[in-house]
């Protein structure tokens, strides 16, 4: 399950950014390593690694196996400290703007590679909803491939988004698939349990 407390946008990196790019930058950086978490995949635990910022704020770095990327996201209680440090992010190291992942979501007309492309863009969207995203997610959600349909589903717990609402509970209602009719409940549970939804 997508972590829903974060300050920042997940920054989605670009596959070749490697632990020794990462490590580089952090260091170059100043950041002080605080940890790393080992993944636990019975447990649905990811890799993670952790630096102090020194102002309160934090960057966490992980592996995220289910929506198969990895990303940075800062955390800060300053939004405008936590935005200068994602910017600075973004400089550095090669990552997905909104639009780019947007773009690659409109490439894919085979199932397997919709449906990554969808996980990426839920992933890494916005803290606030975006017309053009919310557009393609719901549109995906009536996908006749349930690959694509359940990734859909999953987007929309990843972006967090209230507009989100009424499209999950047309999945949950009348999806003809058990296992997206019960991801789709799921996801209204846990955005409802996060408040990011009326339950």
């Amino acid at each position: 399950m997508p972590d829903l407390n974060r300050t920042s946008r997940r920054l989605i990196l670009r596959d070749h950014v490697d632990a020794a790019a990462i490590r580089s930058f952090t260091q170059g950086a100043g950041w002080t390593f605080v940890g790393d978490i080992d993944r636990d995949p019975e447990r649905g635990v990811f890799y993670e690694a952790k630096w102090g910022l020194g102002d309160g704020g934090s960057v966490h770095y992980v592996v995220d196996e289910f929506a198969d990327v990895h990303f940075m996201v800062v955390a800060n209680e300053d939004p405008k400290a936590a935005q200068e440090t994602l910017s600075r992010i973004e400089v550095a190291l090669a990552v997905w703007t909104v639009d780019e992942m947007l773009n690659d979501c409109y490439v894919h007309v085979y199932p397997a590679g919709w449906a990554k492309s969808l996980m990426r863009l839920g992933a890494g969207a916005p803290l606030h909803a975006t017309e053009s995203v919310v557009s393609y997610v719901v549109f995906s959600s009536e996908h006749q491939d349930v690959q694509v349909r359940r990734a859909a589903v999953w987007a929309m717990v990843y972006a967090a988004w209230p507009e989100f609402k009424d499209a999950l509970l047309r999945l949950a209602d009348t999806d003809p698939d058990p296992r997206i009719a019960q991801d789709a409940q799921l996801a209204l549970e846990q955005l409802a349990e996060s408040g990011v939804i009326e339950p």
